[in-house]
């Protein structure tokens, strides 16, 4: 077997890394959307939540849909909800809020991010999308993948 030149494998090593799928450039990169779970407030008609989104991915978001799961302290099953960043601009924070009809936000433990349904940033995929989020939370509600 014969040794490779360093500049076969310099050039091996540099094709691979163009083959490089979207979701570990952007691990790479430390590219990310940040999803915080802001507040949790209880109003008459249930429990309004709020979320905000930060674009840190280094590109233009058209939008990005996710399907979230709210689950009780047991970690069951409550409700869904289909929430949707609308354009965001690099560098871009928006806050938005939910009303989740006849639900008490002291029974909510989890909100859980089921799926990203729709991913329209760039070449990204909706795996890509999920792989991308960075889901916290600043209430005692957990926010999670």
């Amino acid at each position: 077997m014969q040794p490779l030149s360093g500049v076969l494998v310099a050039a091996l090593l540099g094709l691979g890394g163009l083959a490089l799928p979207a979701q570990a450039q952007t691990a790479e990169t430390g590219r990310q959307l940040t999803l915080e779970l802001n507040n949790a407030k209880q109003v008459e008609s249930g429990c309004r939540v709020s979320f905000m989104f930060h674009n840190e991915l280094g590109q233009l978001v058209e939008d990005i849909s996710m399907e979230v799961a709210i689950l009780d302290k047991m970690s069951m099953s409550q409700n869904f909800l289909l929430i949707s960043t609308g354009r965001l601009t690099e560098g871009k924070r928006r806050v938005l809020q939910y009303d989740l009809p006849e639900q008490s936000c002291d029974e909510i433990g989890t909100i859980l991010i089921n799926d990203v349904s729709s991913c329209e940033v760039g070449e990204m995929t909706p795996a890509d999308c999920l792989d991308a989020l960075r889901p916290s939370s600043r209430v005692d509600i957990k926010l999670s993948l």
